[in-house]
């Protein structure tokens, strides 16, 4: 296994991936990677998070995210009838490299294409498996932290921090704004955008399309985290939610970690 990984690491070295945004030039290189090539998920990387369970008002299930055989993977959120009290229940896409891949440090990417409808989230986010357990430890508990959200048109685009236990007096979180202002808000949902985090010791730096848009040198995680893409329904969305606009989708194109050498 260790041959195995060295081999892999070598071929990723021989035929260098450049990243989108312009750092420490030959100092970080590509150490991982997933171009969702073929027709089936690749499950040494991904996992379907939290799978048949509920995230906020979404259930997320498998047959949500899938490979559409061109490039890349594809979230969904759809409606599905039932006897409720609004007639259907929200199903979505999460996925996750939990369990399988988790780094601590580096650079981050993914060029995605967001959904358009208001009611869901996209997302590309980093998360620690031990989220929480010690209030203000960065070591022992890491950080959520957000490389990019998407509300759906008429939404924000932001990029956000969060660290001790959710729904707790001790919670906190920092963000960039809504990066409204933005020139790539106006194709957000019908081009595809690079999405980076640049996560050093010392600080998160943020980019769009390689060009920085938020920088927190504070809050700063040492816990190795695993990389989630997520297509998810909270309760206040959830009101909002207009039949006639889902299914709706966000589209990966490619996801990519670099590290230093």
């Amino acid at each position: 296994m260790f041959c195995t990984k060295l081999f892999v690491l070598f071929l990723l070295q021989s035929n260098p991936i450049q990243s989108e945004v312009q750092v420490e030039d030959g100092l970080y290189v590509l150490v991982w990677s997933d171009d969702f090539s073929g027709d089936k998920l690749d499950t040494a990387n991904w996992i379907h998070r939290m799978k048949d369970s509920m995230h906020g008002k979404s259930r997320i299930r498998e047959h949500c995210s899938v490979l559409d055989g061109q490039g890349h993977v594809v979230l969904k959120t759809q409606l599905i009838p039932d006897e409720s009290e609004v007639g259907y229940e929200v199903e979505s896409g999460m996925i996750a490299t939990q369990g399988l891949q988790s780094w601590k440090y580096g650079l981050f990417e993914a060029r995605i294409k967001f959904e358009s409808s208001e009611g869901h989230h996209g997302a590309f986010w980093l998360q620690s498996p031990d989220y929480g357990l010690v209030t203000d430890d960065f070591e022992a508990s890491g950080t959520e932290i957000d490389i990019v959200e998407y509300f759906g048109r008429k939404g924000s685009l932001s990029q956000n921090v969060h660290w001790n236990k959710y729904k707790s007096k001790v919670k906190k979180a920092a963000g960039s704004g809504n990066l409204q202002s933005n020139p790539v808000i106006e194709t957000v949902d019908t081009e595809f955008h690079v999405y980076s985090l640049l996560w050093t010791p010392d600080e998160n730096i943020f980019y769009i399309d390689g060009k920085e848009t938020w920088r927190f040198k504070k809050a700063i995680s040492k816990h190795a985290e695993y990389i989630i893409l997520s297509l998810l329904s909270n309760k206040s969305e959830a009101t909002r939610i207009k039949q006639e606009n889902f299914p709706d989708k966000m589209v990966v194109d490619w996801v990519r970690v670099f590290q230093k050498k």
